[in-house]
């Protein structure tokens, strides 16, 4: 036999063994297509449990996932909360800025329409209650601020100054009952003396009963006491009482400042004639 056919012949005998060795390899690895009992009891005994661990922690992931994202919305609703307090305090301060702007402007028109000198002021005490109507203000004598001077804002007088120091004022409001303003009806010029009545109003005095006073009549100013000058807005008549058996009527008035919130006011620091003496002075004497 010739040597090529010998070599041939062990070639083929070992690829014959080869595929039969890997034959049967692969049926030793073969998965049978049923469990053995054993394997059955495991499975039908743990199959639940696994379920059940499956569906425990599948609900605490959930949960744990809820409690992240609760936990992120509450410090995001935490920061939106602050954020929107920060938002609403600037705010409040622009509003209150652009509503003091605007008294100011206000009150600046009206010190330029008045050919008087005036300072102004802004009230920092309240103290309109009780007894006293008075309110303290922020300028004082050395800011030529002096007793008796009046004291208005762009709706008409507030009261006058009462006592003085350094830097601040005290004054006396026109509705307090020490007040004493020379006033007139603006319609018809009856004159009276305007006075604190209580926190809100003031009483017109010494209005003779057979004089013409009607209810909304605008009381003025009449610059006949020295203190103010004439034409200033005092209050409205809110209500007139006659008694045949008095000699004068009884007159409220409703002041046209809202004394309770007024904030900026001017000091009128110039009259426009000077107080007239209580005593005529005696005849000169020359020596």
């Amino acid at each position: 036999m010739p040597d090529w056919l010998r070599k041939l012949r062990v070639v083929l005998f070992a690829l014959l063994i080869g595929g039969v060795f890997f034959y049967v390899l692969s049926l030793s690895f073969k998965v049978p297509e049923r469990m053995d009992p054993l394997q059955r009891g495991v499975v039908e005994t743990l199959g639940p449990l696994l379920r059940l661990t499956q569906a425990v922690g599948n609900t605490v992931d959930g949960w744990l996932k809820h409690y992240v994202f609760l936990r992120q919305v509450q410090r995001q609703n935490e920061m939106l909360r602050k954020e929107l307090a920060r938002l609403e305090s600037e705010l409040v301060r622009y509003r209150e800025a652009f509503l003091e702007n605007q008294r100011l402007r206000r009150l600046l028109d009206f010190r330029e329409g008045l050919s008087l000198q005036t300072v102004p002021a802004r009230i920092v005490v309240h103290d309109a209650t009780g007894w006293f109507q008075t309110v303290m203000i922020d300028k004082g004598f050395n800011d030529g601020i002096r007793a008796d001077m009046p004291v208005v804002n762009e709706e008409g007088v507030v009261g006058h100054v009462l006592q003085v120091s350094d830097n601040y004022s005290r004054v006396l409001l026109v509705t307090d009952r020490e007040s004493a303003v020379d006033a007139l009806i603006q319609r018809n010029r009856v004159r009276g003396i305007l006075s604190g009545r209580d926190e809100e109003s003031c009483v017109l005095r010494y209005v003779r009963a057979n004089q013409d006073v009607r209810t909304g009549d605008l009381v003025v100013t009449s610059g006949k006491d020295g203190i103010f000058p004439g034409g200033l807005r005092l209050g409205v008549v809110q209500q007139v009482s006659k008694d045949p058996a008095a000699l004068f009527q009884q007159v409220v008035v409703v002041p046209v400042v809202n004394l309770t919130s007024v904030e900026e006011v001017l000091v009128i620091t110039s009259s426009p004639h000077p107080k007239a003496p209580l005593v005529p002075p005696g005849p000169h004497v020359e020596k």
